[in-house]
């Protein structure tokens, strides 16, 4: 028996642009996706033992029951790298979540990509095999299986690295309790029409950030409203140089130069709004 103790980092798009649509209805997209302190915990045991047939178990703590306990990223990347593995094997995922789910910081993409970093390196998996297996069970999981700093465009599966991430580093995260979005259905909510792709340069990074937008936000706002008092909120803390929704909703980000003000920004706001959840990290490079 093998056992890995993991982390799968909460991934914060800085900006969505939708440049596109394909023949297939997937969306073109731009965004810089950046990840962040907070994360869940998996905890994977391989078992080699040459069973009859191959044998998959997870178990999510701390979770909501809007998981589907029998069709989720989790199982899915483990069924589809068990092609991989030597022998009949036993793989067996627990999950503590702490990043919120259907909120825009890619809870589960991360699971998913930790799984496929971790059984792609145990079992000697191509790069190329691990980015398609990944693509196969979400667009932006390819970026999760290293969570790193990323330019991406495509569906998803373009990825630049971000060698120097010229950015403030603190950052306060926001979201209503108890609400949540789906993102296809704030997908097929986008009718209007398409951004025009970017002039991508690393070393204007912060403009580029800055001067962007989220094209889901109004949709987002739409069907749930306090978002707009979200980033509202996040605008007037001190200190606070960007406010926007990541991703497909719920959580707004906030971005700071200084600790002190995110901690500050961050205790402000849960003592004003019981109601939101709050939560101050740091990205990671």
């Amino acid at each position: 028996m093998q056992s890995f103790c993991v982390n799968a980092y909460a991934k914060v798009n800085l900006f969505l642009h939708i440049v596109g649509k394909k023949e297939n209805g997937y969306h073109l997209i731009e965004s810089v996706f950046v990840f962040a302190t907070l994360s869940n915990m998996l905890e994977i045991k391989v078992d080699h033992k040459k069973f009859k047939h191959d044998y998959s178990n997870v178990e999510f703590v701390n979770s909501s029951s809007r998981i589907n306990s029998r069709y989720n990223t989790v199982i899915r990347a483990v069924k589809l790298l068990l092609r991989y593995a030597p022998s009949h094997t036993k793989v067996f995922v627990k999950v503590i979540k702490n990043i919120p789910i259907a909120a825009g910081l890619g809870s589960g993409s991360s699971d998913a990509g930790a799984v496929v970093r971790t059984l792609g390196k145990l079992w000697n998996v191509d790069r190329p095999i691990l980015d398609e297996i990944a693509l196969n069970i979400g667009a932006d999981i390819p970026a999760s299986i290293d969570s790193n700093p990323v330019f991406v465009q495509g569906v998803g599966e373009e990825l630049h690295p971000i060698e120097k991430l010229s950015l403030p580093m603190n950052i306060v995260l926001v979201k209503p309790k108890k609400k949540f979005l789906s993102t296809p259905e704030v997908y097929s909510r986008h009718q209007g029409g398409f951004t025009k792709p970017i002039e991508w340069n690393e070393d204007k990074l912060l403009d580029i950030v800055k001067n962007a937008t989220n094209d889901l936000q109004e949709i987002a706002i739409s069907l749930i409203p306090e978002i707009k008092d979200i980033i509202l909120t996040l605008e007037l803390q001190k200190g606070c140089l960007i406010a926007r929704m990541s991703g497909s909703g719920t959580v707004c980000f906030g971005m700071f130069n200084s600790m002190e003000d995110a901690k500050v920004a961050a205790s402000n706001i849960k003592e004003h709004h019981p109601d939101w959840w709050v939560c101050d990290t740091r990205l990671i490079v």
